[in-house]
């Protein structure tokens, strides 16, 4: 019988495909802090965003495939995003606190910018994102009406 061992398992884990990158989750370098102790395995999977439609399936996948190697007992699979920096920028433009920038932009107006971003906001933080969302329209803001909060004080501090 083949003794327990982290390349047992990450051998075993290479089943589990990203169906956007087409590869598998241990060469994309997505199992993070594998650990074994007796008959109890324990890792993360660092997806590249927390909104990822598959992250339910991959846990799950995880531990069946795990769970299922000689001499696994209990299997701890823990899901985990790192997101990454800004593509394209580089260190051009940095802002303390935020590492990623979506911009919503249109040169003509009624298109459903603010639609798209509130939408598109509300699903990030619905998955674990942190989000905030600005509205530069100075004429006519619509995101806090569609997010409920046309009564709230707005305020801006200048330094």
């Amino acid at each position: 019988m083949t003794e327990l061992n982290e390349q047992l398992v990450l051998e075993a884990l290479r089943q589990i495909k990203d169906p956007d990158l087409h590869k598998d989750i241990v060469s994309l370098g997505f199992i993070k802090d594998l650990r074994i102790e007796g008959g109890n395995v324990s890792f993360r999977i660092v997806l590249t965003t927390p909104a990822c439609p598959v992250k339910a399936e991959m846990e799950s996948a995880a531990r069946e495939i795990v769970g299922g190697l000689p001499g696994v007992t209990n299997v701890k699979v823990t899901m985990d995003a790192e997101v990454p920096r800004g593509r394209g920028l580089g260190e051009k433009v940095v802002i303390e606190g935020i590492r990623n920038i979506v911009a919503v932009s249109s040169g003509k107006g009624g298109v459903g910018k603010s639609t798209v971003a509130v939408n598109m906001a509300v699903s990030l933080a619905l998955d674990g994102a942190r989000v905030g969302l600005m509205d530069a329209d100075v004429y006519g803001p619509n995101v806090p009406i569609m997010l409920g909060a046309s009564d709230a004080r707005q305020e801006v501090e200048v330094n």
